[in-house]
This record gives structure tokens, sequence and C-alpha cells, in this order.
């Protein structure tokens, strides 16, 4: 796909598509215009690059236009190439600027149909695809990878003392406390109510009990001064591909009901290598 290509690759396919058109417009004279077909490498290197790119494709697109039209013996002064080429610059970045808007809209969208409203980090839909990605990679690179699903202990309690506002700001310090402890990497989305979803990529069985650890002591950190309540984990690492990723998720979370039976505020974590 295009937008995976490099940036030098990127750089090297706009100026290639200047200078087509730059040569086209040449060959064909001045009696033909082909200063719109200029857009094309000016709105790719804004979609593609940035919104810079284009504004300097769109300086380089009006300068050499402006030349040919010198070379090519125009009978008018020098002040009417400066009026026309700034009249077509103008036009060029008003087009690129359109472009550059739309895309950030779209970031925007993209960005917000990913992230949970009230809590700032990923839902339910970008975990998914984050695990899709992660199963992927655990059946082609043998890379294991280690599921946990979070429950908050006690948030009910929270809800019915304390008034809904107040269950909101905790599950915002819960996100933003976790999501402070993990690596670049590593993915917590909120999956439902009080419920969180953590995905720890390349970690195996021996580093995922310290890394659960930590996330363990940052959530009591966040909750316990405040609102007195814990969490209780449950985990699963996959050294081996399992059948999918709701198989994944419906592991880790069996294994945080049974904390929860067997007295709250703790981690079970296991290790699946096959059946």
């Amino acid at each position: 796909m295009v937008a995976e290509q490099p940036e030098w690759a990127l750089w090297a396919e706009c100026i290639a598509l200047t200078c087509l058109v730059a040569l086209a417009d040449y060959y064909t004279g001045r009696d033909i215009s082909l200063s719109i077909f200029y857009m094309g490498p000016i709105v790719f290197a804004a979609w593609f690059i940035s919104r810079r790119a284009g504004i300097l494709l769109a300086l380089v697109s009006a300068g050499v236009w402006a030349w040919l039209d010198v070379i090519g013996g125009a009978q008018y002064s020098s002040l009417i190439v400066v009026w026309n080429s700034l009249v077509r610059l103008g036009f060029y970045v008003t087009a690129l600027e359109l472009v550059a808007r739309t895309k950030a809209s779209n970031v925007r969208e993209s960005l917000l149909a990913r992230t949970d409203s009230l809590t700032g980090v990923a839902n339910g839909r970008a975990f998914s695809d984050r695990a899709h990605l992660a199963l992927s990679y655990l059946r082609r690179a043998g890379r294991p990878v280690t599921v946990a699903y979070i429950d908050l202990d006690h948030f009910k309690e929270v809800n019915d003392g304390l008034g809904h506002a107040e269950g909101d700001r905790l599950l915002r310090a819960v996100a933003q406390a976790v999501a402070g402890r993990l690596r670049s990497t590593d993915l917590v989305a909120r999956l439902g109510g009080d419920e969180f979803g953590v995905l720890l990529a390349e970690t195996d069985a021996a580093m995922a009990p310290k890394v659960l650890a930590v996330i363990g002591e940052a959530v009591n950190e966040a909750v316990d001064g405040e609102w007195g309540v814990g969490c209780t984990i449950g985990a699963v690492t996959f050294t081996s591909p399992p059948p999918s990723v709701d198989y994944m998720v419906r592991a880790a979370d069996a294994l945080m009901y049974r904390g929860k039976q067997e007295g709250r505020g703790r981690i079970v974590h296991e290790v699946w290598a096959g059946e």
C-alpha cells in the first residue's frame, strides 16, 4: 500500500510525477494549459506525506509553470507572470488545504471510533483488532502473547454509594494508571462496565507475572486511597496459537472469575501451550 511506503519513496514519487507534468507542459507549448495536472503530486504529497510537503510542491509547481511560461516566449510583462503564478499558487494551496483538513478529519473519526469516550483508552474494537494482529504474529513467528482481563472489586458499591459520576472518575483513574505502566507495544482497553482488557505483546510465561504485578499495583495505587476498591486479574500467556481471539479473551475472563470466587483481589495466571 502507498501509505506503508517509506517517506523517501513517497517524495521520489511526488518529484517524478511533477517532472512528468512539467515535461508534458513544456512539449505541449503555451497554447495548451496543463496547470491543473500539477495538482496530482501536490494532493498526493499533502495526503501521504504532510501538509508542509504539499505546500512545498505547490511552490515548486507554481515556479516551474512560471519558468516554462517565460522560456516559452511569453509576450507579457514579468509582473503578469508573477501575478499568474501567485493565482495558481493560491489555487494549489486552497486545494491542498481542503485535502489536508479532510485527512485530519478522517484521522480524528478513526481515532474516536477506536477510543473509549469515558476513559480515553482503547475500546473493544481496537482491542480486538490488535489481538488479531498479535495472534497472526504468534502463528507466523511463534512469539508469545499474554492477555489479561481486569475487573474492579466492589465497583458497584462506589456507583451505588457515591454516584455514577464518581464511578466514572474511578474508571478514568484506573485506565490512566494502567496505561501509564505499559510499554508502547502493549494495549489497555475498556471492554465494558468496570472491565478492562490488557494485551501484552511478546510477553512470555516468565515475564508475564512481573508485568501483571505491576498492573495490579498501579490499580491499587490509583484507587485504594480514595475509593478503597481493588481488582481481580485473570491472565493467560499463549505460547502457541489458540483457535481465535474470542478464545483468548474468554480464557482470561474465566481465570478472572475464578479469582473472584477464590476471594477477589488476586492475580490468576496460566500458560496455554495448545491442546
